[in-house]
């Protein structure tokens, strides 16, 4: 499937798109311009007779037809598409009918409602996918540039390579070759980032160039680069690593830095204190000129004083990074300790977490290592899984629905379209397999707990 170009970001396709540009296969039933004109705004994907509850307008229905018997299902499902104001609807053969309903073509062209035909070998997440990266294609393709450079350029940073190997790196991943002009003889280049005191880092290659964005990261580890070559302020982050090491580990007193470091920001009310990917210590202290910046084992750490930016400077930095309560110097080593907790879980979720992230369930489940995890998932779901992977039942599906409606008969029932006394007895046979009450409230958490296990596992 061919990537929708760059100008198309945040813009809706039309069917003449899906048709003809996305490479899917598909095909129209209609030559009609208006209608292959139409913009789709999303997908969806159903086999209800009437899904207008769900539907708010524009989007591509996709179905099987497993509802479309006769032509009555082919005229109530087309009428309740059409009153909900959708844009068409993609019919794929194979599964359920072998070739589209005539009913439905009928029905379809009644009402003037666009039809493609999406083949076997086309799922209709391919199709989803299509419309998707059409209308924020430049956000996903920045994200999946960036998510494989940051990685490739902090290793480059961490073995202390040049310029010239850190560019390198950079077209290794992206599948091109960057120059670096000096200052002044890159004006003429088409795709290019200036880097201050350096020149003009210039994209050479085939096909669409990076995103603005993915430019603006390599120029900043081309700074960051040049700059690590004053190996003086390299040694002094490492020792302020070492340093901050022993305060964590409580073999110093955080009063004692008064005496070892010149930071000013140690006479502070409160400290800020973040964690960051070790080897980011360069880019680190340009990004935060007046903080204090340790390059501390397997870590990065800064501190600083009412640092407005964190976040704003880490979404810039695409790096992740966690960040502790800011404190009195004497709490240092537990801020730490808790911008390292933050860190491991900004890792697993991306982005920036921060203290008020840390005291939810979500993020204590995280911070559990999975072998304390394994026999809530061994105990409680396994054997759940274990029957409806055997006979087909739904208690694990049963089970997770009942969780997120907070133990609500009512509204599990009303979810999964039972009535209330089928969800209680699936509930109670839920009980008797593992010997936990899913009604009961620390019974609730285990179940919770257990699941969350399955889906980490």
């Amino acid at each position: 499937m061919s990537e929708p170009g760059a100008d198309q970001d945040g813009v809706a396709p039309t069917f003449r798109d899906l048709l003809m540009r996305s490479g899917l296969g598909l095909h129209a039933l209609t030559t009609d311009t208006e209608q292959l004109g139409r913009t789709i705004t999303w997908s969806h994907t159903t086999e209800l007779h009437d899904p207008s509850p769900y539907l708010r307008g524009g989007e591509l229905v996709c179905t099987v037809g497993i509802s479309l018997r006769s032509a009555a299902d082919c005229d109530t499902f087309v009428d309740a598409l059409s009153r909900s104001g959708v844009a068409g609807i993609c019919f794929g053969t194979g599964d359920v009918h072998d070739a589209t309903p005539q009913a439905l073509v009928d029905a379809c062209t009644r009402v003037g409602l666009p039809l493609l035909i999406a083949p076997p070998a086309v799922p209709f997440s391919t199709v989803s996918r299509y419309i998707a990266d059409f209308q924020f294609g430049g956000a996903v393709a920045t994200a999946r540039a960036t998510n494989a450079l940051v990685p490739e350029l902090l290793s480059s940073q961490r073995r202390r390579e040049s310029v010239r190997q850190l560019l390198d790196r950079a077209g290794q991943v992206l599948g091109c070759y960057f120059l670096l002009e000096p200052p002044g003889q890159a004006a003429d280049a088409a795709v290019s980032v200036p880097v201050d005191g350096m020149g003009t880092v210039v994209w050479v290659g085939r096909g669409d160039p990076p995103e603005p964005a993915v430019l603006e990261v390599i120029a900043r580890f081309v700074a960051a680069a040049q700059g690590e070559r004053d190996i003086e302020a390299a040694l002094a982050r490492e020792r302020v690593g070492q340093l901050l090491s022993l305060v964590e580990r409580r073999m110093l007193l955080p009063d004692a830095l008064n005496q070892l470091l010149d930071w000013p920001g140690l006479t502070a009310r409160e400290i800020d204190c973040s964690a960051w990917p070790a080897g980011a210590g360069a880019l680190l202290s340009m990004a935060f000129p007046d903080a204090l910046v340790a390059d501390a084992p397997e870590v990065c750490l800064v501190l600083s004083t009412g640092a407005d930016r964190l976040d704003e400077i880490a979404t810039d930095l695409s790096l992740p990074s966690g960040h502790a309560a800011a404190g009195p110097l004497t709490e240092l080593g537990a801020s730490i300790g808790q911008a390292r907790i933050a860190l491991d879980l900004a890792r697993q979720r991306g982005g920036s977490i921060g203290p008020d992230q840390l005291s939810t369930f979500g993020s204590l489940l995280e911070g559990l290592p999975p072998s304390r995890l394994a026999p809530f998932k061994q105990q409680l779901i396994d054997p759940l899984e274990e029957l409806d992977r055997d006979r087909g039942t739904q208690h694990v599906r049963t089970l997770r629905v009942f969780l997120a409606a907070n133990g609500s008969l009512i509204d599990t029932a009303r979810e999964l379209f039972l009535h209330s006394n089928t969800v209680r007895h699936r509930l109670a046979r839920i009980g008797q397999i593992t010997g936990r009450n899913p009604l009961d409230f620390e019974d609730q958490a285990a179940f919770t707990i257990g699941l969350r296990a399955a889906d980490r596992l």
